[in-house]
């Protein structure tokens, strides 16, 4: 009888997929690894065959996650889109993505970091390298406004401050998505972001 051929890669998302269930029923610090096992429906040893820990495990779905995003937002960069679009298209694809795939997500990130910062875990605090996230969004949005400037779409300002600007005001909605769900209008949102933030760099 030939030996059971384990798809790895599959393997190793049911284990995400179970982990971000047993993070949001008990929260990140009462988690055990064996929990995660038994969600996933494997043994508790076979577990350590894919990951060494939960924080690694934390680590690997936020990372496949922020994956897919930048597939997509680079995708938009190097559309045909005209730069005023790219901009609002980029805008609209990160709220959209905050507020529906990356949602249940949202509530255990925040409760990873916190228990990060308060038993001062090292492993848990650089398990997401923020430097480097915010160094990539930072890019992709100084790189679309420096081809609006070239081509006169946009005026003159300092492409860097722009994206840094959007960064920050997409963090802060993200906050109050997870917070407040029912209350943030996604469409509302992107509408007037197109109206302040995208029109204040517009070439009049």
């Amino acid at each position: 009888m030939s030996p059971k051929i384990v798809d790895k890669e599959a393997k190793k998302n049911q284990i995400i997929q179970a982990a971000i269930q047993v993070f949001a029923r008990h929260g990140v610090a009462k988690t055990k690894m064996v929990n995660i096992a038994e969600a996933a429906g494997i043994g508790k040893g076979t577990i350590y065959e894919y990951f060494r820990s939960k924080e690694e495990i934390f680590s690997t779905a936020f990372n496949t996650m922020f994956a897919e995003m930048e597939i997509r937002l680079e995708q938009i960069v190097h559309s045909s889109l005209s730069p005023h679009e790219k901009l609002s298209q980029l805008i609209k694809a990160s709220i959209d993505f905050y507020g529906d795939e990356a949602s249940e997500f949202a509530a255990i990130m925040m409760d990873f970091w916190a228990e990060g910062i308060r038993t001062k875990n090292d492993e848990i605090l650089h398990a997401i390298n923020l430097k480097q996230i915010y160094r990539k969004f930072r890019h992709l949005i100084s790189n679309i406004v420096k081809e609006g400037i070239r081509e006169g779409t946009f005026r003159k300002t300092d492409p860097t401050s722009f994206a840094a600007i959007t960064i920050a005001a997409l963090d802060g909605i993200f906050l109050q998505i997870i917070m407040e769900p029912d209350i943030i209008n996604n469409t509302k949102i992107i509408k007037t972001l197109e109206n302040t933030l995208i029109a204040g760099i517009l070439e009049k």
